[in-house]
C-alpha cells in the first residue's frame, strides 16, 4: 500500500515535462538562467534567501541581484517579501513584492504582487503573480518538482499600456543534495507570452547552486 501511494504522490511530477513538449515544440527564442543562493533561518519562522542569477539571451544578458524574507502565521501558512534589482546593459529596474503562501503534502500555492520601477518609464508598474506547485522526494537526496504561474499585468509602465496576461510559466526540475549545505538544481521552464499580434514562446534551461546556513 505504501508503495502504491507514493507512486500516486509522484505521478503528476513526472506528467509535467510531458505536458510541456507539445508548447515547447513551438519556442522561438531561448535563453539560459544561472543562479546562486543562500538561504536559511534567521529567526524561528523565519527564513531569508539571498540570491544572484544571470540570464543568459541572444542580446544583452541579464543581472539580478535579490533578497526575500518569510515568516511562518500558521499551520502551512506564510507572508513574507523581497526586492530584486535587474540591470540589462545599464538598463534596471527595482523590484520590491510582497507575498504569502500556503503549503500542504506536495502541493504549495503561492500569490504575490510586484511594484516594478523602471528606468524612463511613465510610472510604476503593477503585476500579479499567481503559482501552483507540486514537489516530492522521488529517491533519496532527490526532489522532483513542477509549476504552473500566471503573471497578470495589473498597470503597465507606461501611461495607457494594457491590463493583460503578461506570461504563463510552466517549470519543472529536479534538486539533488550534494552536501548537508549544498543543494543543486536543474530545470526547464517554458515561457507563454499571450499577445495580440502573436504569442511567443521561450525555452530557459535552469541551473542553480544553493548553500543552506
Amino acid at each position: 500500500m505504501r508503495s502504491v501511494s507514493h507512486s500516486a504522490r509522484v505521478l503528476p511530477l513526472a506528467a509535467v515535462p510531458l505536458l510541456l513538449q507539445p508548447s515547447a515544440a513551438l519556442a522561438d527564442e531561448s535563453e539560459f538562467w544561472v543562479e546562486l543562493a543562500a538561504k536559511g533561518e534567521i529567526a524561528p519562522g523565519t527564513s531569508l534567501k539571498l540570491e544572484v542569477e544571470e540570464r543568459r539571451k541572444d542580446g544583452p544578458n541579464e543581472y539580478i541581484v535579490g533578497a526575500v524574507v518569510d515568516h511562518e502565521v500558521g499551520e502551512g501558512f506564510s507572508i513574507g517579501g523581497g526586492v530584486e534589482v535587474h540591470d540589462t546593459d545599464g538598463f534596471s529596474e527595482i523590484r520590491p513584492y510582497q507575498q504569502a503562501g500556503y503549503s500542504s503534502g506536495i502541493l504549495s500555492l503561492r500569490t504575490r504582487i510586484e511594484e516594478r520601477f523602471y528606468d524612463n518609464s511613465d510610472r510604476m508598474a503593477l503585476r500579479l503573480r499567481q503559482r501552483v506547485q507540486l514537489s516530492d522526494t522521488i529517491a533519496p537526496k532527490l526532489k522532483a518538482a513542477g509549476s504552473v504561474e500566471l503573471l497578470y499585468q495589473l498597470r503597465s509602465r507606461n501611461d495607457g499600456g494594457p491590463q493583460r496576461i503578461d506570461q504563463w510559466r510552466f517549470n519543472a526540475g529536479l534538486t539533488y543534495r550534494v552536501a548537508d549545505r549544498l543543494d543543486v538544481t536543474g530545470g526547464y521552464l517554458l515561457q507563454l507570452r499571450p499577445r495580440p499580434g502573436g504569442d511567443t514562446y521561450t525555452h530557459v534551461p535552469q541551473a542553480s547552486i544553493a548553500y543552506r546556513f
